[in-house]
């Protein structure tokens, strides 16, 4: 070897390189932007629109699973709601927010994508609910608060968690 210092310099690049690949998790969201799929067609137009409290992200192993994390903008002295009337704006909100990924996703590729997991957060409680890509594309069309009502009642399965403190 003529230069060693080059050959030693290298090395230590690679090793650092895979250190920190490690680290900061570069080679698997790289394998991720690489691997076509649904969920992620449907999250590129899907970002673009969403509003700032949200966050959508593909989950699973093939990332065919969209995930939406709702953070629900509240003023900090608002009252504290009753039971009832919480729960009526969170499942009202959840609704509304579905039928808004909904009409801003490509329905050809929303059809596609396996799970779509909402995470509703609110100060006073959480709301998880979980459906089936096939079943979001049919809320572009729905317009009968009754046909989307008994559509969610059917299709979208839901688990309340108390707010943590």
């Amino acid at each position: 070897m003529k230069n060693p210092i080059l050959a030693i310099g290298l090395l230590f690049m690679v090793i650092f390189l895979f250190q920190a690949g490690e680290k900061y998790n570069w080679w698997p969201s790289r394998t991720q932007k690489l691997m076509p799929s649904s969920c992620k067609a449907t999250q590129v137009k899907l970002d673009r629109r969403i509003p700032a409290h949200w966050k959508s992200l593909c989950e699973g192993k093939s990332f065919n699973n969209l995930a939406v994390i709702i953070n629900y903008p509240v003023e900090k002295n608002a009252q504290k709601l009753e039971d009832l009337a919480l729960n009526k704006l969170i499942y009202r909100e959840l609704a509304n927010d579905m039928i808004l990924i909904a009409k801003n996703s490509p329905a050809d590729n929303l059809e596609r994508v396996d799970i779509v997991r909402i995470q509703f957060n609110h100060p006073q409680k959480q709301v998880n609910a979980i459906t089936e890509g096939r079943f979001i594309v049919k809320l572009q069309t729905m317009t009968d608060r009754s046909l989307i009502a008994k559509h969610f009642q059917t299709t979208v399965q839901v688990q309340e968690v108390p707010a943590s403190k």
